[in-house]
């Protein structure tokens, strides 16, 4: 039988098959095949257990290959990719104005491991009932110009909601963000489906994690569905090498094909397009910012590594 995977643990993997969810073990060399044998999204062959006495319903026999996915790295233990869903349509970056304060660093890296992937991202600023800081609002006006969907929504007040389903309709997309952003609200709200959610702690404003596994949740429109992701403390890329990173921030890349060295790295270099349109103002300086501080982070990550 053909199914898709929509949740994932350590312990059982839960394939949909023509409306029927099965639980199912994986076959012994699936096991053994590294640390993303199978994902949520996957498309699986499997087969059904005739063994009433088995706890599972059936068995993942083999993985189709896939098409696209979202990934991050995973720094526990030894350094290594973690995917987080399979064969999806595009990517929604959820984060809060406040409690927890959005990390636009973070939100620049999401951004970047979905471009890298050829996945649109749409931008999501939940909890706007709390008010958008002056401050925070100058800072999100820069992404609806370098073409990213920014909505603004409240799961308190229903704000944006409806602007959030009609972006979702018809498509399988990823919610990811960091613990507190109100994922699992929103997903609540937009497919009424009753979801735990937790209170953001006061102690240290960082969220608790609500979601502990991806899950796939199908939405009532053919090919709609939402990937719940559970949050994140911050987001390391996996996979892209210090002088890509440019090519993948939609303001620097337009520039990056002046420069006079093809390997420039826009730091210090004699006659670097990119810190010419810096200077100029083509490029905000906080974006700017905002690629020093990622390209810092993985290069010392890539030594870390060594």
């Amino acid at each position: 039988m053909r199914g898709q995977v929509i949740f994932r643990s350590s312990r059982e993997v839960k394939v949909i098959s023509d409306g029927q969810v099965f639980r199912c073990d994986l076959a012994g060399r699936l096991r053994k095949e590294g640390k993303n044998p199978v994902v949520v999204g996957d498309w699986v062959e499997f087969e059904r257990n005739e063994n009433a006495d088995r706890e599972a319903d059936g068995r993942v026999l083999s993985v189709e290959e896939r098409k696209v996915w979202l990934s991050r790295r995973r720094d526990v233990g030894r350094a290594r990719e973690l995917i987080l869903a399979a064969n999806v349509d595009q990517v929604a970056g959820v984060f809060s104005v406040q409690k927890p304060n959005i990390k636009f660093g973070a939100l620049d890296r999401l951004l970047m491991a979905s471009a890298c992937m050829g996945l649109p991202s749409i931008v999501v600023i939940n909890k706007v009932d709390l008010g958008i800081p002056d401050d925070v609002e100058e800072r999100l006006r820069v992404y609806p110009t370098l073409g990213y969907q920014l909505i603004r929504t409240s799961a308190e007040t229903g704000e944006g909601l409806d602007d959030l389903e009609e972006n979702l309709r018809g498509k399988a997309t990823v919610l990811s963000g960091p613990s507190g952003a109100g994922k699992s609200s929103l997903i609540s709200k937009v497919l009424g489906i009753d979801l735990k959610t937790q209170e953001v702690s006061d102690h240290n404003d960082k969220g608790r994690h609500t979601t502990t596994a991806v899950t796939w949740h199908p939405g009532e429109e053919e090919g709609s569905a939402i990937v719940d992701t559970p949050g994140f403390r911050d987001w390391a890329l996996w996979g892209l090498e210090p002088r890509e990173l440019s090519h993948w921030m939609p303001d620097l890349a337009a520039h990056v094909g002046d420069c006079r060295f093809n390997d420039c790295m826009h730091l210090k270099e004699p006659g670097c397009a990119v810190l010419g349109a810096v200077e100029s103002g083509e490029i905000e300086a906080r974006r700017y910012r905002s690629y020093v501080g990622i390209l810092e982070s993985v290069i010392e990550r890539q030594d870390r590594d060594r």
